[in-house]
């Protein structure tokens, strides 16, 4: 019992005294100041390739492998495309300046449309020579399972005269 009274001594004494040292204050913190903002709005018609991906979205011009229309087209698709366009045809990005003096790469929103028009023509213009060169392919095939077929069916004719 003489340990529970000496503890609770012990407790009443460190909560009497008072541990900030003496000759120093509480510092009054300063709110911080905002932050100006990283990016500044584009030029008039022009559009960030993010920005870009959500306007595909908006519109429904992007389509999965099954031919459904996406209603979200993700920024990384069309970082992609704008890495790997063709030589032939690039994309019409540029490095352009916004309100707070930033260079950020950017495009015309009707250039953008209409580059991706191009593509899809170019990959519905692929898989229709991918579906042609299948079916001479398979065309070819069944021609020859027909004469094998055939020529089987002459030597099984000579073999019984």
């Amino acid at each position: 019992m003489a340990r529970q009274r000496n503890e609770q001594a012990d407790v009443e004494s460190v909560e009497e005294t008072d541990t900030t040292p003496e000759g120093t204050e509480t510092e009054v913190k300063e709110p911080k100041a905002k932050k100006e903002p990283q990016r500044g709005n584009l030029p008039e018609g022009y559009v960030t390739p993010v920005g870009f991906a959500h306007e595909l979205g908006k519109q429904g011009l992007q389509k999965d492998r099954d031919g459904n229309v996406l209603t979200e087209v993700r920024p990384q698709m069309v970082y992609s495309y704008i890495k790997n366009a063709p030589a032939s045809d690039k994309f019409p990005i540029e490095e352009v300046t916004d309100d707070i003096g930033k260079q950020r790469p950017a495009f015309k929103l009707q250039d953008g449309l209409d580059w991706w028009a191009r593509k899809n023509e170019r990959v519905a213009a692929k898989k229709t020579n991918a579906a042609e060169k299948q079916a001479k392919k398979d065309a070819a095939a069944a021609a020859k399972a027909t004469a094998s077929e055939a020529g089987v069916e002459e030597t099984e004719a000579v073999e019984a005269e």
